[in-house]
């Protein structure tokens, strides 16, 4: 039985790859079982991955939200964009969490032109501050890759940072590309020639020279799930939480009820997400 990705792309249906992936959200073994034989019962010729995922998370909301939530953090993040939240303060806030100190819509000088750098990273290794500038790609729809053009329009912007450090006092040691989806193979092999760090959705397989893992591992490892991933989660309550800046699960979980409250959220629905939200990071 043929499936349909979301590149358009068509591959054997896999029972086994559903099963693993609620494996590796948390399931149980009874409830991973569960999901992979309800979809295989339920699929046809061609069906699309993305009606396949809807299946899981059908089954999946029913006995535990929580591992629905960690089942689909890929969609998730691509609900932050229409949710009101900006790719770059994700990328900024993970690598807080791994021992950068970031800077988010930063103007600087060029030795041509002025750029709006999305992420000033800065580091001290071995008593060596090295300052990364990092270019974020984000797409809310699957299937979409990070092409050619991307890495070269970022490169380009990188040299001519690189070229006006006197002028703006920022030396960039370092060029980043960040996306939230694949990178096609010549933009990984234009980033090894160039020396152009990359973070992608799975990418890289391990981590890069920087100590640094792909984004899903890095959201994973963190526990940095973004409250857009909460299966109980309401337009309402998810406007007025953005509006306040609280990002993720984590934020619910540590923000004071009466402060939430005071956002106007209604004391039910509270705390149902923060139930939510603390079983999400306990279990991350």
């Amino acid at each position: 039985m043929l499936v349909t990705k979301a590149s358009g792309e068509k591959e054997e249906f896999d029972s086994e790859k559903i099963r693993q992936t609620c494996l590796r959200a948390g399931a149980p073994e009874w409830l991973a079982e569960k999901v992979a034989r309800e979809v295989e019962k339920n699929i046809f010729e061609g069906i699309s991955t993305k009606q396949i995922l809807k299946m899981a998370l059908s089954i999946l909301d029913k006995e535990m939200p929580h591992i629905a939530a960690k089942y689909d953090l890929k969609g998730a993040i691509m609900r932050l964009g229409p949710a009101g939240y900006e790719f770059e303060n994700l990328i900024a806030e993970i690598l807080r969490e791994y021992g950068y100190q970031t800077r988010v819509h930063n103007i600087v000088k060029g030795f041509c032109i002025e750029h709006e750098v999305d992420v000033v990273a800065e580091k001290n290794t071995g008593g060596i501050k090295e300052t990364g500038m990092i270019e974020c790609k984000y797409h809310n729809a699957p299937g979409i890759f990070s092409g050619v053009k991307d890495i070269l329009y970022t490169y380009a912007r990188f040299l001519d940072l690189q070229q006006g450090s006197k002028l703006s006092g920022i030396n960039f040691a370092q060029c980043w590309l960040a996306s939230n989806t694949k990178f096609s193979s010549d933009v990984v092999k234009y980033a090894n020639c160039r020396g152009i760090v990359l973070i992608g959705w799975k990418y890289p397989e391990g981590e890069n020279e920087n100590g640094i893992p792909s984004l899903k591992k890095m959201l994973e490892e963190k526990k940095l799930y973004p409250i857009t991933a909460l299966r109980t989660m309401d337009k309402d309550s998810q406007e007025k939480l953005a509006a306040a800046g609280l990002m993720f699960c984590k934020d619910l979980t540590r923000t004071r009820t009466e402060k939430l409250e005071a956002l106007g959220l209604k004391r039910l629905k509270l705390k149902e997400l923060t139930k939510e939200a603390e079983m999400l990071c306990s279990n991350g």
